[in-house]
C-alpha cells in the first residue's frame, strides 16, 4: 500500500466503512492468538530479589512455566 501525503484533512478520502465480516475475522484472529499464547499470569505487587541472578532465575522459571502451559 503506497503512502500518500495530504496537505489538509479536507483532501483526505473518507475512511472505509467497517464491515461485519472484517470485524468477525479480526475477532477470530485475536481469539486464536489468545488460545495460542495466553497472557502471562503476573503476580501482584513487587518481588524483591537479593541478587540479579535470583531475579533472572525467577524470570526464566516463569517463562518455562508459561511455555509448558501452552503445550497442554
Amino acid at each position: 500500500m503506497p503512502v500518500r501525503k495530504y496537505r489538509s484533512v479536507e483532501d483526505m478520502p473518507p475512511p472505509p466503512a467497517s464491515s461485519a465480516a472484517l470485524v468477525d475475522r479480526i475477532r477470530a484472529v485475536w481469539e486464536r492468538a489468545r488460545l495460542l499464547a495466553p497472557p502471562p499470569a503476573i503476580l501482584r505487587g513487587v518481588s524483591r530479589f537479593r541478587t540479579i541472578e535470583e531475579a533472572n532465575a525467577a524470570r526464566d522459571g516463569a517463562t518455562l512455566q508459561r511455555m509448558r502451559a501452552t503445550r497442554t
